[in-house]
């Protein structure tokens, strides 16, 4: 069993990089991919840990591109963390979401909702900032009852504190990935609160894999049995690599458990060889 899609406290995790490989082999996983949101800053220490560990450990990104009036989030794994391009790339994302959250932060300040940039970086613990710590905030201070209620009321995509960012378009994201040798992977298509229906996943797939995309998540945390089908039929179609993780974020993402989801994901071994393979074409 293998998991390629975890987050640290590099960015808005709550187990260090050391920590994710001590528990994927405690797990017994065979491999184990670090995709923080918009930062290789863990990946260091990650492979490090993974020099003595059983698991298989793979450096990798997670980054949230625009389309149209929302986003989609491209994975890379196998990715090479020091690529300049790659560099300068999620160093513009992040002054982007710092400007958004200097703005939010006001939003709220409007809303008599009291939190300051030194309550944020504390709750970020040295991290990339962003709603998730947001939320943290508002819970410890009493302003809501959970991270889910904070998202609801306040700071979600319809919610009076949102506030839009910059976001690369995908090609970008998946150029720039491919610079910095990694396997381009569409995360979560089907997870989350989606309605998008088999057809319109299988389209804007599609359009991905025009621009460069490798492969898709097939097996995702909150997958139900008929989206992995669906999943794996459009992979198949499409002649895309499959993928599949728990987005594990520690404690943000109650009932979250590395390498199963919310208990029942199994993203099996043989996903691992060709994905492999990929980056090695990829790296030469």
């Amino acid at each position: 069993m293998i998991d390629l899609h975890t987050h640290s406290t590099a960015s808005d995790g709550t187990c260090t990089p050391t920590e994710i490989v001590t528990r994927s082999q405690h797990l017994k996983l065979t491999a184990v991919a670090l995709t923080d949101h918009d930062t290789v800053r863990g990946c260091s220490e990650f492979m490090e840990a993974g020099g003595h560990s059983s698991t298989l450990t793979i450096p990798g990104v997670e980054i949230a591109c625009s389309w149209y009036q929302t986003s989609i989030h491209i994975v890379g794994l196998f990715i090479k963390p020091d690529t300049p391009e790659l560099a300068s790339m999620l160093k513009r994302i992040r002054a982007a979401r710092d400007n958004r959250n200097t703005e939010l932060l006001q939003r709220l300040k409007n809303l008599g909702l009291q939190v300051s940039p030194e309550e944020l970086q504390a709750a970020a613990g040295g991290g990339v900032p962003g709603r998730p710590h947001i939320a943290r905030v508002l819970v410890s201070k009493g302003y809501c009852s959970t991270l889910r209620d904070a998202f609801n009321k306040y700071i979600g995509r319809t919610s009076p504190a949102y506030v839009r960012r910059y976001l690369p378009l995908p090609a970008e994201g998946i150029a720039t990935i491919k610079r910095a040798a990694g396997v381009t992977v569409w995360a979560h298509p089907l997870g989350g609160q989606t309605t998008a229906n088999a057809a319109r996943i299988r389209q804007v797939a599609k359009q991905l894999k025009s621009q460069g995309l490798d492969g898709m998540e097939v097996r995702y945390c909150d997958y139900t049995p008929h989206q992995v089908n669906i999943a794996e039929k459009i992979a198949g179609e499409l002649d895309l690599l499959r993928s599949g993780g728990s987005d594990f974020h520690g404690v943000n993402m109650a009932g979250v458990k590395l390498g199963k989801g919310y208990g029942d994901l199994n993203v099996p071994d043989d996903f691992l060889q060709p994905l492999q393979e990929r980056a090695a074409r990829y790296a030469h």
